[in-house]
């Protein structure tokens, strides 16, 4: 019997085996309490609910999203961040073409942008996605350290890749979202998006 699996990981009561070894699958269930007091996320985190509303007032919950879509990016951003600026052209691209499969939420939890600073800056920049101004906690559960940083949580509601910097190119965020995206999707861990760019 496996004890105290991670939060989030369903383990079973008991795993029946025969012969001197077993691959043992544990299932994911998105984490039901939305407080992050204390909670550090990392690679293989299993993501806690949130429910965030859109500079349009729309509101999205993850556990909601993820019944339709295969995958959702969060990315973390603020008005002035010109790598923020750069990237979002590329990552607007291709979300316009996976938008089917797929859900982005640009969140702002920067206190020095207003509600209003964030829709207008997406109408100025003629953005596709949702952005949120989000005070949910998510920059302490990540430890933020640089922006813009995209977070990837699967199908499955588990952390598979956090990256920092600014993405300037569309290539990268198509390998992103054909490999998460994918019919035959594996589930992986990618310490890094280079992992998944071609050459």
């Amino acid at each position: 019997m496996l004890s105290d699996p991670p939060e989030g990981y369903i383990a079973e009561a008991s795993y029946g085996f025969t012969g001197t070894s077993a691959a043992i699958v544990l299932n994911t269930q998105i984490i039901d309490d939305p407080d992050l007091s204390g909670v550090t996320y990392g690679l293989g985190s299993v993501m806690h609910d949130f429910t965030v509303t859109d500079s349009e007032g729309n509101s999205y919950t993850l556990s909601e999203i993820l019944k339709e879509k295969d995958m959702v990016m969060l990315n973390f951003w603020y008005t002035t961040c010109s790598y923020c600026v750069a990237e979002f052209p590329y990552m607007d691209e291709a979300y316009n073409q996976y938008k089917d499969d797929i859900e982005i939420i640009a969140m702002n939890h920067y206190t020095a942008d207003s509600e209003d600073e964030v829709a207008e800056f997406k109408e100025n920049y003629g953005l596709s996605f949702p952005m949120v101004k989000e005070d949910l906690g998510m920059q302490n559960a990540f430890n933020l350290q640089g922006y813009p940083t995209s977070v990837i949580v699967d199908r499955y509601g588990v952390i598979c890749l956090i990256e920092s910097g600014g993405i300037v190119s569309e290539t990268p965020f198509i390998a992103m979202f054909d490999h998460f995206t994918a019919e035959n999707y594996e589930q992986k861990l990618v310490s890094s998006l280079e992992e998944l760019t071609p050459a």
